[in-house]
């Protein structure tokens, strides 16, 4: 695979090519006067998924002349076990209701249904490992409304009980029976793009021992500050055990909201650069700052805050990012993350407030409906309201 890898490389680097310097299987076509992107293609071991203009295509099929293509799909084809289907307005929808409708349940006799508590065996494990990776590749890919009920699933794989098993067949069901759910990359002119990021925690219980983190990143209009019904595309998304010990919600949204930030500060560069290769990528501190603004949304549970005001559902957390103070808290590892959060904001990056039933990424922290999050998914909008 290395070797095909090189080769392909060298061939679309002599037709003009350019490797992202983000993703090593990312290559950009740019107009030659003006540096814009004339197409993309993205490399999955002897796989591409590509789109661009007429320039574009004829590289393409410069490409194909020397490398013969096994098939070439448009508009409408499966790529990878997903499907994808472009609209007449290019808008583009992938699915993977096909594969979810596929997989199968764990195969729990009635006798054993009765030992809920009852370890699992080898051969159990192993059906529970097969169904939680078959569903996790649909939830990393299209459905992000599955990811919380997976991360708690893989969690337990190793402690896991005859209750997991049927835990395990309750998502599958779940997963089918809202099979229509789908991820739409809606068009909007890259002058107007924004990004849109939302993040919150669930702090550790007596019934649920680990803290999760949970978050979404969008691309949306830039009009969603005015507090205007605007598209949103889902990029980003997931739902992990923190990987440390937490020892209070405050240092639970702290690692959560650190995590968002910085993830949404490599999307913003990695967008920066397509459109225009001169960015300073190099030097985040630098170029972030004269990025277009981003947006970050947590929860917090207060009236008459001011507009455009940092907020979160932790009311600790929001005093110590919105403060013009030096944050500072008994906890010095959540301190500095603190700190951290309120270099990331002053990078072009504004925390807004949302009421808690708009904060879609409460569903990928804990086990609860997500309707309103598939709701988001499926209408593609999305209001950010913090009246």
């Amino acid at each position: 695979p290395f070797l095909w890898y090189q080769a392909l490389k060298d061939e679309l680097l002599q037709l003009g090519f350019e490797t992202s310097p983000f993703c090593p299987c990312t290559f950009v076509l740019r107009n030659p006067q003006t540096k814009e992107p004339d197409g993309i293609i993205g490399i999955h071991v002897d796989d591409g998924l590509c789109g661009g203009n007429q320039r574009f295509v004829e590289k393409l099929q410069a490409l194909e002349r020397k490398y013969p293509f096994g098939s070439h799909k448009t508009g409408q084809f499966t790529f990878t076990g997903i499907d994808m289907f472009q609209h007449p307005n290019k808008g583009i929808t992938m699915s993977q209701a096909e594969y979810v409708k596929k997989c199968s349940p764990i195969k729990v006799s009635s006798e054993r249904r009765q030992q809920e508590n009852s370890e699992v065996t080898p051969e159990e494990r192993l059906a529970l490992r097969g169904l939680i990776g078959s569903l996790q590749y649909a939830a990393v890919h299209t459905r992000p409304d599955l990811s919380s009920r997976l991360s708690f699933l893989q969690s337990d794989i190793n402690k896991a009980t005859i209750q997991t098993l049927l835990e395990a067949n309750k998502t599958l069901h779940e997963a089918k029976r809202h099979s229509n759910v789908t991820v739409t990359i809606q068009p909007i002119a890259c002058s107007e793009l924004r990004f849109l990021a939302f993040s919150d925690a669930s702090f550790a219980s007596k019934k649920v021992p680990d803290s999760h983190t949970g978050c979404i990143i969008m691309s949306t209009h830039q009009n969603i500050e005015k507090n205007t019904t605007c598209l949103v595309n889902p990029i980003s998304w997931g739902c992990k055990k923190i990987q440390r010990v937490v020892t209070s919600t405050l240092a639970a949204e702290t690692v959560s909201l650190s995590s968002v930030l910085d993830q949404l500060s490599w999307i913003r560069l990695c967008w920066a650069w397509l459109l225009d290769p001169k960015v300073k990528w190099q030097k985040p501190e630098q170029a972030l700052v004269d990025l277009p603004q981003s947006f970050s949304t947590a929860t917090y549970k207060a009236q008459n805050l001011p507009e455009g005001l940092a907020a979160t559902d932790c009311k600790s957390l929001f005093d110590l990012v919105t403060r013009t103070a030096t944050p500072t808290c008994s906890e010095y590892r959540t301190m500095l993350n603190a700190k951290k959060i309120k270099e990331m904001l002053e990078e072009g990056v504004q925390l807004r407030w949302v009421a808690s039933g708009a904060q879609l990424a409460d569903s990928l922290t804990k086990i609860m409906d997500t309707s309103f999050l598939r709701e988001t998914l499926l209408q593609g909008q999305y209001r950010l309201n913090d009246e």
